[in-house]
């Protein structure tokens, strides 16, 4: 089985390797697919290109056999909805996707096109950002969507659930990154080197 891993990816940086690679271990996935979004519906603007993007996340991921990227949603050249995605890789599995997702993200479910739909069709991964963030996320859940089908440990339900995965607090965020860039702030360490390289050459943020 695999995982899909959706996201801006403006820019892509350590803390998104990191928790792939967790993920992948954790689950035991065969690799983890990441799909840069086109133009997310929740957001104002992208802040570099989909074609910037796309070849920071190629430079990050080029040593690891075990992520790929889909060019899914950036050849529709329009705005991306997860619900196309999760049915289209649905479709091209056999079998309802595993999609990593935050739980800041997520705890904005209700707002996302067909969130019941999502929640029958899809194997959602919730990773924490907080020492709270669990319960937040299940007390959601029942609120919100009358939604019981939580898994804590690494074991498959055989119905679509949402898996809740204790993630390494990594505080590193696009967000920051951009910021730092934009203030002639050094972001070494936040990413990978070949992408800072990357950044400052196409001089992108300024």
């Amino acid at each position: 089985m695999i995982a899909l891993f959706g996201g801006s990816f403006d820019p892509v940086h350590l803390g998104h390797l990191r928790i792939a690679e967790d993920i992948r271990e954790y689950y035991q996935f065969e690799k983890v697919v990441f799909i840069p979004t086109y133009l997310s519906p929740l957001k104002y603007k992208h802040y570099s290109t989909p074609e910037d993007r796309l070849k920071m996340l190629k430079i990050a991921i080029k040593d690891c056999p075990y992520f790929e990227i889909s060019y899914y949603e950036v050849n529709k050249e329009r705005k991306s909805y997860t619900i196309d995605t999760v049915k289209h890789f649905k479709n091209f599995l056999g079998y309802s996707p595993f999609f990593i997702v935050g739980s800041d993200a997520f705890l904005t479910l209700h707002s996302w096109k067909e969130p019941e739909e999502l929640l029958k069709l899809t194997n959602f991964i919730v990773v924490n950002r907080d020492i709270n963030d669990f319960e937040n996320v299940k007390n959601y859940l029942k609120e919100m969507f009358n939604y019981n089908n939580i898994v804590l440990e690494n074991n498959f339900s055989s119905e679509p659930a949402v898996y809740l995965y204790k993630s390494r607090i990594l505080e590193i965020s696009s967000t920051e990154i951009r910021e730092r860039v934009k203030n002639n702030l050094s972001i070494k360490f936040l990413v990978l080197p070949e992408v800072q390289k990357y950044i400052y050459k196409r001089n992108l943020y300024k």
